[in-house]
Protein backbone atom coordinates (compact mmCIF):
# COMPACT_ATOMS: atom_id res chain seq x y z
CA UNK A 1 0.00 0.00 0.00
CA UNK A 2 2.77 2.02 0.17
CA UNK A 3 1.74 3.91 -3.01
CA UNK A 4 -1.41 4.50 -2.39
CA UNK A 5 0.07 6.26 0.95
CA UNK A 6 2.47 8.04 -1.31
CA UNK A 7 -0.68 9.82 -3.29
CA UNK A 8 -2.67 10.64 -0.03
CA UNK A 9 0.56 12.06 1.46
CA UNK A 10 1.48 14.24 -1.92
CA UNK A 11 -1.67 15.59 -2.31
CA UNK A 12 -2.31 16.29 1.61
CA UNK A 13 0.87 18.50 1.01
CA UNK A 14 -0.41 19.99 -2.48
CA UNK A 15 -4.00 20.80 -0.74
CA UNK A 16 -2.17 21.97 2.36
CA UNK A 17 1.28 22.91 2.44
CA UNK A 18 2.03 24.06 -1.15
CA UNK A 19 -1.16 26.31 -0.47
CA UNK A 20 0.16 28.67 1.32
CA UNK A 21 1.10 32.43 1.56
CA UNK A 22 -1.63 33.60 -1.53
CA UNK A 23 -1.68 37.19 -2.42
CA UNK A 24 -4.66 39.43 -1.71
CA UNK A 25 -5.00 40.25 -5.47
CA UNK A 26 -5.54 36.21 -6.32
CA UNK A 27 -8.80 37.35 -8.24
CA UNK A 28 -6.17 39.36 -10.86
CA UNK A 29 -3.99 36.97 -11.30
CA UNK A 30 -3.57 33.54 -12.93
CA UNK A 31 -3.96 30.29 -11.08
CA UNK A 32 -1.86 30.15 -8.47
CA UNK A 33 -0.59 26.70 -6.36
CA UNK A 34 -0.96 28.22 -2.93
CA UNK A 35 -3.88 28.70 0.08
CA UNK A 36 -2.64 29.13 4.14
CA UNK A 37 -2.55 25.38 5.98
CA UNK A 38 -5.55 24.47 7.49
CA UNK A 39 -8.11 26.58 5.41
CA UNK A 40 -8.25 25.25 2.38
CA UNK A 41 -11.51 23.60 2.55
CA UNK A 42 -13.05 26.01 4.92
CA UNK A 43 -15.15 28.49 2.50
CA UNK A 44 -15.78 28.47 -1.39
CA UNK A 45 -13.24 31.20 -2.24
CA UNK A 46 -10.14 28.87 -0.32
CA UNK A 47 -11.97 26.09 -2.75
CA UNK A 48 -11.39 28.32 -5.14
CA UNK A 49 -7.57 28.65 -4.82
CA UNK A 50 -7.34 24.68 -4.51
CA UNK A 51 -9.07 24.51 -8.54
CA UNK A 52 -6.39 27.39 -9.57
CA UNK A 53 -3.80 25.33 -7.54
CA UNK A 54 -4.63 21.83 -9.76
CA UNK A 55 -4.60 24.08 -12.57
CA UNK A 56 -1.28 25.67 -12.07
CA UNK A 57 0.17 22.41 -11.33
CA UNK A 58 -0.31 21.43 -14.95
CA UNK A 59 2.79 23.42 -15.97
CA UNK A 60 5.25 22.53 -13.15
CA UNK A 61 8.41 20.82 -11.83
CA UNK A 62 6.47 17.65 -10.35
CA UNK A 63 7.86 14.36 -10.70
CA UNK A 64 11.44 13.80 -12.07
CA UNK A 65 12.15 13.63 -15.07
CA UNK A 66 13.08 17.35 -16.58
CA UNK A 67 11.77 15.84 -20.12
CA UNK A 68 8.31 15.24 -18.73
CA UNK A 69 7.20 18.65 -16.91
CA UNK A 70 3.57 18.63 -16.18
CA UNK A 71 0.93 18.50 -19.09
CA UNK A 72 2.89 19.96 -21.45
CA UNK A 73 5.82 17.48 -21.13
CA UNK A 74 3.55 14.36 -21.50
CA UNK A 75 2.36 16.25 -24.45
CA UNK A 76 5.75 16.33 -26.21
CA UNK A 77 6.54 12.77 -25.08
CA UNK A 78 3.24 11.43 -26.75
CA UNK A 79 4.47 13.54 -29.93
CA UNK A 80 7.73 11.96 -30.02
CA UNK A 81 5.62 8.13 -30.55
CA UNK A 82 3.92 9.60 -33.48
CA UNK A 83 4.84 9.61 -36.88
CA UNK A 84 5.02 13.21 -38.04
CA UNK A 85 8.19 14.72 -36.07
CA UNK A 86 11.36 13.31 -35.47
CA UNK A 87 15.02 15.33 -35.29
CA UNK A 88 18.66 13.78 -34.29
CA UNK A 89 21.37 13.58 -31.63
CA UNK A 90 19.94 14.85 -28.39
CA UNK A 91 18.96 11.97 -25.93
CA UNK A 92 15.98 14.21 -24.43
CA UNK A 93 12.36 11.82 -25.01
CA UNK A 94 15.24 9.52 -27.63
CA UNK A 95 13.93 6.13 -25.89
CA UNK A 96 10.21 7.25 -26.30
CA UNK A 97 10.77 7.78 -30.06
CA UNK A 98 12.16 4.36 -30.24
CA UNK A 99 8.79 2.94 -28.75
CA UNK A 100 10.66 2.11 -25.56
CA UNK A 101 10.42 3.80 -22.42
CA UNK A 102 6.19 3.75 -22.32
CA UNK A 103 6.91 -0.04 -22.30
CA UNK A 104 8.84 0.11 -19.49
CA UNK A 105 7.06 -0.19 -15.94
CA UNK A 106 10.15 1.54 -14.08
CA UNK A 107 10.70 4.49 -16.85
CA UNK A 108 9.61 7.62 -15.58
CA UNK A 109 7.96 8.39 -18.85
CA UNK A 110 5.81 5.42 -18.38
CA UNK A 111 5.24 6.18 -14.33
CA UNK A 112 5.10 10.25 -14.17
CA UNK A 113 2.18 10.28 -16.01
CA UNK A 114 -0.25 7.97 -14.40
CA UNK A 115 1.14 9.45 -10.80
CA UNK A 116 0.29 13.08 -11.57
CA UNK A 117 -2.77 12.91 -13.66
CA UNK A 118 -4.56 10.56 -10.20
CA UNK A 119 -2.85 13.49 -8.11
CA UNK A 120 -5.54 15.85 -10.10
CA UNK A 121 -8.03 13.30 -9.91
CA UNK A 122 -7.81 13.23 -5.96
CA UNK A 123 -7.33 16.57 -5.87
CA UNK A 124 -10.01 16.94 -7.65
CA UNK A 125 -12.05 15.13 -5.30
CA UNK A 126 -11.54 16.44 -2.47
CA UNK A 127 -12.83 19.67 -4.27
CA UNK A 128 -16.07 17.72 -4.62
CA UNK A 129 -16.15 16.06 -1.45
CA UNK A 130 -16.29 19.81 0.27
CA UNK A 131 -17.69 21.95 -2.28
CA UNK A 132 -21.67 21.32 -1.37
CA UNK A 133 -21.73 22.38 2.32
CA UNK A 134 -21.16 25.69 0.58
CA UNK A 135 -23.69 25.71 -2.23
CA UNK A 136 -26.44 28.32 -0.44
CA UNK A 137 -23.37 30.93 -0.09
CA UNK A 138 -22.57 31.55 -3.83
CA UNK A 139 -24.42 29.40 -6.31
CA UNK A 140 -22.55 30.67 -9.14
CA UNK A 141 -19.49 30.41 -7.93
CA UNK A 142 -20.75 26.91 -6.53
CA UNK A 143 -21.53 25.30 -9.81
CA UNK A 144 -18.79 26.81 -11.41
CA UNK A 145 -16.02 25.43 -8.96
CA UNK A 146 -17.46 22.15 -8.77
CA UNK A 147 -17.84 21.93 -12.70
CA UNK A 148 -14.14 22.68 -12.99
CA UNK A 149 -13.43 19.73 -10.54
CA UNK A 150 -15.63 17.41 -12.78
CA UNK A 151 -13.31 18.48 -15.47
CA UNK A 152 -10.10 17.82 -14.14
CA UNK A 153 -11.50 14.10 -12.98
CA UNK A 154 -12.13 13.68 -16.61
CA UNK A 155 -9.83 15.23 -17.93
CA UNK A 156 -7.20 13.37 -16.50
CA UNK A 157 -8.79 9.60 -16.80
CA UNK A 158 -9.56 10.46 -20.39
CA UNK A 159 -6.14 11.27 -20.75
CA UNK A 160 -4.90 7.63 -18.99
CA UNK A 161 -7.41 5.29 -20.42
CA UNK A 162 -5.84 6.53 -24.14
CA UNK A 163 -2.41 5.85 -22.56
CA UNK A 164 -2.76 2.42 -20.33
CA UNK A 165 -5.63 0.78 -22.10
CA UNK A 166 -6.68 -0.72 -25.38
CA UNK A 167 -8.44 1.92 -27.64
CA UNK A 168 -12.12 2.00 -27.38
CA UNK A 169 -14.27 -0.15 -30.18
CA UNK A 170 -17.45 2.08 -31.30
CA UNK A 171 -20.35 -1.20 -31.47
CA UNK A 172 -18.05 -3.62 -28.90
CA UNK A 173 -18.77 -4.29 -25.50
CA UNK A 174 -15.76 -2.62 -24.62
CA UNK A 175 -14.94 -5.21 -21.26
CA UNK A 176 -11.27 -5.03 -21.65
CA UNK A 177 -9.64 -3.76 -18.90
CA UNK A 178 -9.00 -0.01 -19.02
CA UNK A 179 -8.10 2.04 -15.64
CA UNK A 180 -9.55 2.80 -11.74
CA UNK A 181 -11.78 5.36 -12.21
CA UNK A 182 -11.50 7.44 -8.82
CA UNK A 183 -14.44 9.00 -7.55
CA UNK A 184 -12.86 9.39 -3.78
CA UNK A 185 -10.18 11.24 -2.22
CA UNK A 186 -9.32 8.01 -0.13
CA UNK A 187 -6.64 6.33 -1.78
CA UNK A 188 -7.18 2.68 -1.46
CA UNK A 189 -6.67 -0.27 -3.62
CA UNK A 190 -8.76 -0.11 -7.02
CA UNK A 191 -9.16 -2.84 -9.51
CA UNK A 192 -9.18 -1.43 -13.30
CA UNK A 193 -12.48 -0.72 -14.63
CA UNK A 194 -13.40 -1.84 -17.72
CA UNK A 195 -13.06 0.66 -21.02
CA UNK A 196 -16.52 0.86 -21.23
CA UNK A 197 -17.33 1.83 -17.57
CA UNK A 198 -13.94 4.24 -17.64
CA UNK A 199 -16.08 6.59 -20.62
CA UNK A 200 -19.53 6.22 -19.20
CA UNK A 201 -17.93 8.05 -15.72
CA UNK A 202 -16.02 10.62 -17.70
CA UNK A 203 -19.15 11.68 -20.16
CA UNK A 204 -21.47 11.46 -17.02
CA UNK A 205 -18.95 14.00 -15.39
CA UNK A 206 -18.64 16.36 -18.29
CA UNK A 207 -22.24 16.54 -18.71
CA UNK A 208 -22.84 17.82 -15.51
CA UNK A 209 -19.97 19.68 -15.56
CA UNK A 210 -21.05 21.63 -18.82
CA UNK A 211 -24.45 22.00 -16.86
CA UNK A 212 -22.47 23.72 -13.89
CA UNK A 213 -20.27 25.62 -16.17
CA UNK A 214 -23.31 27.52 -17.95
CA UNK A 215 -22.57 30.98 -17.80
CA UNK A 216 -19.76 30.56 -15.48
CA UNK A 217 -17.09 33.32 -15.22
CA UNK A 218 -14.56 32.21 -13.50
CA UNK A 219 -12.38 34.62 -11.48
CA UNK A 220 -13.87 37.18 -13.56
CA UNK A 221 -14.49 38.19 -17.38
CA UNK A 222 -10.85 39.15 -18.08
CA UNK A 223 -10.33 36.72 -21.23
CA UNK A 224 -6.66 36.64 -19.73
CA UNK A 225 -8.05 35.08 -16.37
CA UNK A 226 -10.62 33.23 -18.19
CA UNK A 227 -8.37 30.96 -20.63
CA UNK A 228 -6.48 29.53 -17.47
CA UNK A 229 -10.01 27.72 -16.66
CA UNK A 230 -12.29 25.44 -17.31
CA UNK A 231 -15.32 26.84 -19.10
CA UNK A 232 -18.47 25.55 -20.86
CA UNK A 233 -16.92 26.09 -24.35
CA UNK A 234 -13.91 24.16 -23.35
CA UNK A 235 -16.11 21.24 -21.10
CA UNK A 236 -18.02 21.20 -24.27
CA UNK A 237 -14.42 21.00 -26.39
CA UNK A 238 -13.18 17.64 -23.81
CA UNK A 239 -16.67 16.31 -24.57
CA UNK A 240 -16.01 16.43 -28.54
CA UNK A 241 -12.48 14.84 -27.94
CA UNK A 242 -14.19 11.82 -26.20
CA UNK A 243 -16.82 11.30 -28.85
CA UNK A 244 -14.38 11.24 -31.29
CA UNK A 245 -11.87 8.68 -29.30
CA UNK A 246 -15.11 6.71 -29.01
CA UNK A 247 -16.13 7.01 -32.75
CA UNK A 248 -19.70 8.47 -31.73
CA UNK A 249 -19.33 11.06 -34.54
CA UNK A 250 -23.22 12.47 -34.18
CA UNK A 251 -22.52 13.40 -30.54
CA UNK A 252 -18.96 14.39 -31.54
CA UNK A 253 -20.29 16.57 -34.03
CA UNK A 254 -22.95 17.82 -32.00
CA UNK A 255 -20.34 18.80 -28.89
CA UNK A 256 -18.35 20.80 -31.14
CA UNK A 257 -21.09 22.58 -32.64
CA UNK A 258 -22.17 24.14 -29.01
CA UNK A 259 -18.21 24.64 -28.42
CA UNK A 260 -18.26 26.34 -31.27
CA UNK A 261 -21.31 28.28 -30.86
CA UNK A 262 -20.49 29.66 -27.50
CA UNK A 263 -16.89 30.46 -28.47
CA UNK A 264 -17.94 32.83 -31.53
CA UNK A 265 -20.40 34.16 -29.30
CA UNK A 266 -17.63 34.98 -26.97
CA UNK A 267 -15.62 36.88 -29.70
CA UNK A 268 -12.94 34.51 -30.13
CA UNK A 269 -11.94 33.84 -34.04
CA UNK A 270 -9.55 32.04 -35.95
CA UNK A 271 -6.37 33.51 -36.83
CA UNK A 272 -5.48 34.64 -40.22
CA UNK A 273 -1.96 36.12 -42.10
CA UNK A 274 0.43 37.10 -39.79
CA UNK A 275 -1.62 36.07 -36.82
CA UNK A 276 -0.27 32.84 -37.16
CA UNK A 277 3.33 33.42 -37.21
CA UNK A 278 3.09 34.55 -33.36
CA UNK A 279 5.30 31.37 -32.49
CA UNK A 280 2.42 30.32 -29.60
CA UNK A 281 4.09 31.44 -26.45
CA UNK A 282 2.31 34.97 -25.16
CA UNK A 283 -1.32 33.88 -25.78
CA UNK A 284 -2.44 36.77 -24.17
CA UNK A 285 -1.54 39.52 -27.09
CA UNK A 286 -0.96 37.08 -30.02
CA UNK A 287 -3.55 34.70 -30.23
CA UNK A 288 -7.04 35.33 -30.58
CA UNK A 289 -8.41 31.54 -31.11
CA UNK A 290 -6.91 29.99 -27.79
CA UNK A 291 -9.77 28.65 -25.36
CA UNK A 292 -8.12 27.13 -22.74
CA UNK A 293 -4.28 27.45 -21.42
CA UNK A 294 -1.30 27.78 -19.43
CA UNK A 295 -0.46 31.77 -18.82
CA UNK A 296 3.17 31.54 -17.10
CA UNK A 297 4.22 34.71 -15.59
CA UNK A 298 7.60 36.19 -15.41
CA UNK A 299 8.32 34.85 -11.75
CA UNK A 300 6.69 31.09 -12.34
CA UNK A 301 8.86 29.52 -14.84
CA UNK A 302 9.61 25.93 -14.23
CA UNK A 303 13.10 26.59 -16.35
CA UNK A 304 14.08 23.79 -17.97
CA UNK A 305 11.21 21.53 -17.81
CA UNK A 306 9.13 24.08 -19.92
CA UNK A 307 7.84 22.53 -23.30
CA UNK A 308 8.89 25.16 -25.32
CA UNK A 309 12.41 24.17 -24.13
CA UNK A 310 12.14 20.92 -26.36
CA UNK A 311 9.69 21.80 -29.07
CA UNK A 312 10.42 25.72 -29.65
CA UNK A 313 13.24 26.73 -32.04
CA UNK A 314 14.82 29.50 -30.40
CA UNK A 315 15.10 28.22 -26.67
CA UNK A 316 18.67 28.61 -25.50
CA UNK A 317 18.55 24.66 -24.10
CA UNK A 318 21.07 22.11 -25.33
CA UNK A 319 17.45 19.85 -26.24
CA UNK A 320 16.91 23.00 -29.03
CA UNK A 321 20.49 23.35 -30.38
CA UNK A 322 21.55 19.97 -30.73
CA UNK A 323 18.15 18.25 -31.50
CA UNK A 324 15.47 21.20 -33.03
CA UNK A 325 12.10 18.79 -33.76
CA UNK A 326 11.14 18.35 -37.57
CA UNK A 327 8.55 17.66 -39.34
CA UNK A 328 8.59 14.50 -41.35
CA UNK A 329 9.02 15.66 -44.80
CA UNK A 330 6.25 13.39 -46.22
CA UNK A 331 3.95 15.11 -43.83
CA UNK A 332 4.92 18.89 -45.27
CA UNK A 333 4.87 17.70 -48.15
CA UNK A 334 0.97 17.28 -47.78
CA UNK A 335 0.57 21.37 -47.89
CA UNK A 336 -0.43 23.50 -50.64
CA UNK A 337 2.21 26.03 -51.92
CA UNK A 338 -0.04 28.76 -50.74
CA UNK A 339 -0.77 27.58 -47.41
CA UNK A 340 0.66 29.36 -44.72
CA UNK A 341 1.49 27.04 -42.39
CA UNK A 342 4.77 26.16 -44.52
CA UNK A 343 6.28 28.76 -42.64
CA UNK A 344 5.95 26.42 -39.08
CA UNK A 345 9.12 24.82 -40.42
CA UNK A 346 11.64 24.96 -42.16
CA UNK A 347 11.67 22.47 -44.61
CA UNK A 348 15.83 22.92 -45.97
CA UNK A 349 17.34 23.35 -42.72
CA UNK A 350 19.19 26.58 -43.20
CA UNK A 351 21.72 27.46 -41.08
CA UNK A 352 21.51 31.65 -41.53
CA UNK A 353 18.32 30.92 -40.08
CA UNK A 354 19.16 29.63 -37.00
CA UNK A 355 19.57 31.84 -33.38
CA UNK A 356 22.65 31.04 -33.33
CA UNK A 357 25.72 29.16 -34.62
CA UNK A 358 25.60 26.85 -31.93
CA UNK A 359 22.09 25.54 -33.12
CA UNK A 360 22.45 22.27 -35.29
CA UNK A 361 20.41 22.79 -38.88
CA UNK A 362 18.30 19.90 -39.81
CA UNK A 363 15.43 19.81 -42.67
CA UNK A 364 12.00 20.58 -41.39
CA UNK A 365 13.01 22.36 -38.40
CA UNK A 366 10.08 23.92 -36.36
CA UNK A 367 9.40 27.36 -36.64
CA UNK A 368 5.69 27.36 -34.97
CA UNK A 369 7.16 27.74 -31.48
CA UNK A 370 9.21 30.18 -30.25
CA UNK A 371 10.09 30.80 -26.68
CA UNK A 372 8.71 33.89 -25.57
CA UNK A 373 11.82 34.67 -23.30
CA UNK A 374 15.50 32.04 -24.18
CA UNK A 375 16.69 33.58 -20.86
CA UNK A 376 14.62 32.23 -18.07
CA UNK A 377 12.19 29.71 -20.60
CA UNK A 378 9.39 31.46 -19.97
CA UNK A 379 6.30 30.73 -22.46
CA UNK A 380 2.84 30.50 -22.60
CA UNK A 381 0.81 27.06 -23.46
CA UNK A 382 -2.49 26.41 -25.32
CA UNK A 383 -4.40 22.97 -24.09
CA UNK A 384 -7.37 23.70 -26.56
CA UNK A 385 -7.80 26.30 -29.79
CA UNK A 386 -10.68 27.41 -32.24
CA UNK A 387 -9.18 25.65 -35.01
CA UNK A 388 -9.30 22.25 -33.20
CA UNK A 389 -12.58 22.67 -32.70
CA UNK A 390 -13.67 23.41 -36.35
CA UNK A 391 -11.59 20.14 -37.22
CA UNK A 392 -13.45 17.88 -34.84
CA UNK A 393 -16.59 19.00 -36.45
CA UNK A 394 -15.38 18.70 -39.91
CA UNK A 395 -14.31 15.26 -39.28
CA UNK A 396 -17.06 14.44 -37.59
CA UNK A 397 -19.92 15.41 -39.61
CA UNK A 398 -17.95 13.35 -42.81
CA UNK A 399 -17.95 10.55 -40.96
CA UNK A 400 -21.16 10.65 -40.47
CA UNK A 401 -21.70 11.18 -44.31
CA UNK A 402 -22.62 14.57 -43.97
CA UNK A 403 -20.30 15.10 -46.54
CA UNK A 404 -21.39 18.62 -47.79
CA UNK A 405 -21.90 20.35 -43.57
CA UNK A 406 -18.21 18.60 -43.28
CA UNK A 407 -17.06 20.93 -46.48
CA UNK A 408 -18.51 24.06 -45.46
CA UNK A 409 -17.40 23.93 -41.64
CA UNK A 410 -13.67 23.11 -43.51
CA UNK A 411 -13.65 25.23 -45.87
CA UNK A 412 -14.48 28.03 -42.89
CA UNK A 413 -11.25 26.87 -41.19
CA UNK A 414 -9.10 26.19 -44.07
CA UNK A 415 -9.19 29.74 -46.20
CA UNK A 416 -7.91 31.01 -42.93
CA UNK A 417 -4.75 29.03 -43.86
CA UNK A 418 -4.27 28.77 -47.21
CA UNK A 419 -6.32 31.70 -48.90
CA UNK A 420 -6.15 30.12 -52.30
CA UNK A 421 -8.02 27.21 -50.67
CA UNK A 422 -11.19 25.60 -52.88
CA UNK A 423 -13.29 22.83 -51.92
CA UNK A 424 -12.64 19.84 -54.40
CA UNK A 425 -13.17 16.43 -52.69
CA UNK A 426 -15.71 13.74 -51.05
CA UNK A 427 -16.37 10.33 -49.54
CA UNK A 428 -12.76 8.82 -48.13
CA UNK A 429 -10.85 11.74 -49.96
CA UNK A 430 -12.21 14.67 -48.20
CA UNK A 431 -11.68 12.60 -44.47
CA UNK A 432 -8.55 12.26 -45.46
CA UNK A 433 -8.04 15.84 -46.28
CA UNK A 434 -9.63 16.85 -42.89
CA UNK A 435 -6.91 14.72 -41.13
CA UNK A 436 -4.08 15.85 -43.30
CA UNK A 437 -5.53 19.09 -41.97
CA UNK A 438 -5.23 18.39 -38.30
CA UNK A 439 -2.05 16.56 -38.77
CA UNK A 440 -0.64 20.13 -40.30
CA UNK A 441 -2.12 22.44 -37.59
CA UNK A 442 -2.03 20.47 -34.66
CA UNK A 443 1.89 19.05 -35.28
CA UNK A 444 3.49 19.00 -31.88
CA UNK A 445 0.25 20.10 -29.83
CA UNK A 446 -0.38 16.08 -28.22
CA UNK A 447 -2.88 14.52 -30.67
CA UNK A 448 -1.36 12.48 -33.68
CA UNK A 449 -0.21 9.60 -31.28
CA UNK A 450 -4.24 9.37 -29.46
CA UNK A 451 -5.39 10.21 -33.57
CA UNK A 452 -3.37 6.90 -35.14
CA UNK A 453 -4.64 4.71 -31.47
CA UNK A 454 -8.22 6.34 -31.56
CA UNK A 455 -8.72 4.86 -35.71
CA UNK A 456 -6.64 2.32 -35.26
CA UNK A 457 -4.15 3.27 -37.64
CA UNK A 458 -0.48 1.58 -38.17
CA UNK A 459 2.57 3.59 -37.12
CA UNK A 460 4.28 4.33 -40.01
CA UNK A 461 7.27 6.75 -40.63
CA UNK A 462 8.63 7.69 -43.57
CA UNK A 463 10.40 10.49 -45.41
CA UNK A 464 14.56 11.86 -45.93
CA UNK A 465 14.56 13.42 -42.78
CA UNK A 466 14.02 10.45 -40.69
CA UNK A 467 17.13 9.00 -39.07
CA UNK A 468 16.50 4.85 -38.43
CA UNK A 469 19.66 4.53 -36.49
CA UNK A 470 18.34 7.07 -34.16
CA UNK A 471 14.43 6.10 -34.11
CA UNK A 472 14.79 2.69 -34.45
CA UNK A 473 10.87 1.88 -34.81
CA UNK A 474 9.77 2.98 -38.08
CA UNK A 475 6.50 0.81 -38.36
CA UNK A 476 4.07 -0.50 -35.77
CA UNK A 477 1.05 -2.32 -36.72
CA UNK A 478 -2.18 -1.39 -35.54
CA UNK A 479 -3.55 -2.52 -32.33
CA UNK A 480 -0.45 -3.89 -31.15
CA UNK A 481 0.29 -4.30 -27.32
CA UNK A 482 2.83 -1.98 -27.44
CA UNK A 483 0.13 1.02 -28.07
CA UNK A 484 -0.83 0.28 -24.48
CA UNK A 485 1.75 1.60 -21.77
CA UNK A 486 2.51 -0.65 -19.40
CA UNK A 487 1.09 -0.06 -15.65
CA UNK A 488 3.89 1.22 -13.61
CA UNK A 489 5.66 -0.95 -11.17
CA UNK A 490 4.87 1.40 -8.12
CA UNK A 491 1.90 0.87 -8.91
CA UNK A 492 1.40 -2.61 -9.11
CA UNK A 493 3.67 -2.91 -6.18
CA UNK A 494 1.56 -0.84 -4.22
CA UNK A 495 -2.25 -2.02 -5.53
CA UNK A 496 -3.00 -5.96 -4.74
CA UNK A 497 -6.11 -5.29 -7.39
CA UNK A 498 -4.01 -4.08 -10.08
CA UNK A 499 -2.96 -6.26 -12.76
CA UNK A 500 -0.30 -5.29 -15.54
CA UNK A 501 -1.03 -4.90 -19.55
CA UNK A 502 0.73 -8.10 -21.92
Amino acid sequence: MKQFKYITISLLMAASGLFSGCSADYLETNPTNQVSDGTIYSSLENLRLAINGIHRKMVSQDGSSQGLGGEPGYIVSRETLGDDMTWQTNTWHKTTHQWKAHRDAKSSVDYLPWRIYYRWVLNANFVLENIDKYEDKNVALHHGLKGEALCFRAFAHFNVVQMYAERYKAGDANTQAGVPYRKSSEAIPMARNTVAEVYQYINEDLDEAIQLLEGYKPESAASAVRLNHFTEETAWGLKARVALAQQDYAKAADATDKALQLSLKRGYALMTGNELLNGFADITTASKEVLWAAMTKADQTVYFYHFMAYMSWNDNTTAIRQGVKSISLETYKLMSSTDIRRQWWDPEGKSDDLPATSYIPYPGQVRKFRARSTSDHVSDYAYMRLAELYLMKAEALARSGKEAEAQEVLTAFAITRDPEYKASKKGEALIEEIMTHRRIELWGEGFRWFDLKRLNLPLHREGSNWDQAFCLVMDVPAGDVQWQFMIPQEELNANPLMVQNP
